[in-house]
């Protein structure tokens, strides 16, 4: 008996997990005048994976290197705001 119960949640769960993880379509169906047979059908796709955006939440900050003259200099430049922080240091 405890056999059984196990397929079926398993079953059940393995449904869920489909049903949720599948795209979804809507139709709309548009009639203008019901007495000819001209209808519009528009279809609009909905994907689970517009759902969620990804928002980064800290500044990528990384080091930027020069030479001038023989010698090395860096500075700090922020790629999420495309702007230089600091001044240029010798290393």
């Amino acid at each position: 008996m405890r056999i059984r119960n196990k397929k079926l949640l398993l079953f059940v769960l393995a449904m869920l997990a489909f049903t949720l993880s599948t795209n979804l379509y809507a139709q709309t169906i548009t009639t203008n005048n019901p007495y000819f047979s001209t209808n519009t059908v528009e279809t609009t796709f909905i994907s689970k994976s517009d759902e969620y955006i990804a928002v980064p939440f800290r500044d990528i900050i990384e080091w930027r290197y020069k030479a001038v003259d023989g010698e090395l200099y860096r500075r700090q430049y922020n790629y999420s705001k495309q702007k230089w922080i600091g001044e240029w240091e010798l290393c």
